[in-house]
């Protein structure tokens, strides 16, 4: 299995948001020091949730701070960019990082942002796939032209620099529907998952469905075990010298953090979004009121002592998960405490799984 450390950036209270910048970007130098194998970062805007406005500019500070992790997007939100600018930035990374960009692409679900933004959330779908052509285009091709429903590009446009990684960037989808799952697999990319809330029972199933669309495309055997490796799920995790230390340190911010969750996933008023987005928002909003600590602790989260969090990875290793992108934190945690769980999972738990 490989392993790398996760970042949202959250903005809780007891920080200012400069200082919780600067810790990340020290942590992504940690991440490299302690032998984890990538960074990933992902992409929010207008509330606390996370500051990562800007994912290929921190991932472009990362690199600078670093020599030998990859630096994967978890993903950039394709609705919300100018395609030809995305590629140009994420070009402009792969350089300065010497190919070490993967490019995690998501249509995003969070009714605010798409609020900020003015961009219909039932729309982000159409956006996605036409943005995905044009970014696509614009690493392989000399020059490009585009028509579509909400982008167009003109005749001869040439996107320069081209990428390091030829003919381009791996690309990662963050998966959450059936249908996308099997898209990702038609087009032979690698899916990113989250376990958030709930058991991991959904992360078989994703794999079934994905291996399924693979092996209806006829993909061969050795690049469906490239994909499969490649399978990343994202994880809170904590490591202390006992379960009761762990449980201690973390109760407070993981409680913070799922409610920071229901406060970005479901819109104050259901009743004002597009309808055909209100059964899953009402559906979504019953789920998060459901959770407590007690089953977050047992079936979700990855707390406790170095034995405890390995048999939690044990677990992913058993359902096939390839990369284990480790979110340690989460929900204004202390840096000497995010700095010591980190240690203990380098040296006591990632050992187990080389």
């Amino acid at each position: 299995m490989k392993f790398g450390t996760y970042y949202f950036f959250q903005a809780h209270p007891r920080y200012p948001h400069a200082e919780i910048i600067h810790r990340e970007l020290e942590q992504m130098v940690w991440t490299e020091e302690l032998g984890f194998d990538s960074v990933w970062l992902t992409e929010h805007h207008f509330i606390d949730y996370g500051l990562s406005v800007d994912p290929l500019l921190l991932a472009t500070a990362g690199a600078a701070r670093t020599q030998r992790i990859r630096f994967g997007m978890a993903a950039a939100i394709l609705p919300f960019h100018n395609p030809l600018r995305l590629a140009e930035q994420a070009a402009l990374l792969d350089i300065i990082s010497n190919g070490r960009l993967d490019m995690g692409v998501g249509r995003g679900n969070r009714p605010e942002e798409f609020r900020g933004f003015q961009v219909p959330q039932h729309e982000n779908r159409e956006r996605f796939e036409e943005a995905l052509e044009i970014l696509t285009k614009a690493w392989t091709q000399e020059s490009l032209e585009f028509r579509g429903r909400y982008y167009t590009v003109p005749p001869g446009i040439r996107v320069i620099p081209k990428p390091v990684q030829q003919p381009m960037p791996p690309i990662y989808q963050v998966c959450v529907s059936k249908e996308s799952i099997e898209n990702t697999a038609l087009r032979g990319w690698p899916m990113l998952n989250s376990v958030l809330y709930g058991t991991l029972d959904k992360l078989p199933e994703n794999r079934e469905i994905y291996i399924a669309a693979l092996e209806k495309a006829d993909t061969p055997e050795p690049k469906k075990q490239w994909l499969l490796e490649r399978w990343g799920v994202s994880r809170h995790i904590y490591v202390a010298d006992t379960d009761a230390q762990a449980l201690a340190d973390t109760e407070e911010a993981e409680m913070w953090y799922q409610e920071s969750l229901r406060k970005f996933q479901i819109p104050e008023r259901i009743e004002d979004a597009h309808p055909s987005l209100q059964p899953a928002f009402r559906a979504q909003a019953e789920r998060l009121a459901q959770v407590n600590w007690n089953d977050l602790v047992r079936d979700t989260v990855a707390f406790g002592s170095p034995d405890t969090v390995a048999r939690k990875i044990e677990d992913m290793q058993r359902m096939g998960v390839g990369q284990v992108l480790c979110w340690m934190n989460f929900g204004g945690l202390a840096q000497d405490k995010i700095r010591r769980s980190m240690e203990l999972f380098a040296r006591e738990v990632m050992p187990r799984f080389r």
